[in-house]
């Protein structure tokens, strides 16, 4: 009698944790809202803002080629071309309708690496249009804005993959051996 009593004491304490782990799974594996809407961002609105931003970024590189563009035509290119490509690209982003903090901060964070992109466009007209500006020091100031794109777009770059691992969507990445 005693055996079989214990019997059922171990067959319930153990359906009870069978049951808790399966709580414990569940409560795991279901996803966050916050989690949905990063998961979603970096899935499919940073590769649809980065389809526009691809021609916006072989149209700049081909100022800096060499044999490089004749001013005007330069300037034809920032003005007509890039620039409204960079405005277009901007509402894109703005019109994004994001619920959860992180990714409206993600993408206030982007907005302000484009408006960057813009600004140094806008340099680069005003070196153009400037003849009392030195070459020399126009092409320094010019080359400055578009590092302070650069770096700005590396940090919001790292900005990403952080919210990513912090709201574990991917695994941290391990520092490079040396």
């Amino acid at each position: 009698m005693r055996a079989l009593s214990i019997n059922r004491v171990v067959r319930v304490l153990s359906l009870i944790v069978f049951a808790a782990a399966c709580g414990l799974l569940l409560h795991r594996l279901r996803r966050t809202p916050e989690q949905e809407e990063l998961s979603h961002y970096v899935k499919v609105e940073i590769p649809s803002l980065f389809s526009v931003e691809e021609p916006i970024d072989q149209r700049i590189a081909r100022l800096d080629k060499a044999p490089g563009l004749k001013p005007e035509e330069a300037r034809t290119l920032l003005v007509d071309d890039v620039i409204p490509r960079l405005v277009m690209l901007r509402r894109q982003a703005e019109g994004l309708s994001l619920h959860t903090d992180e990714a409206r901060r993600l993408n206030q964070e982007y907005l302000g690496v484009v408006d960057q992109l813009i600004d140094a466009c806008r340099a680069c007209v005003r070196v153009i249009d400037d003849p009392k500006l030195p070459d020399g020091a126009g092409l320094v100031l010019v080359r400055e804005r578009f590092a302070d794109v650069h770096r700005a777009l590396e940090a919001w770059d790292r900005d990403v993959r952080t919210a990513c691992v912090r709201h574990r969507l991917a695994k941290p990445s391990s520092p490079p051996r040396e």
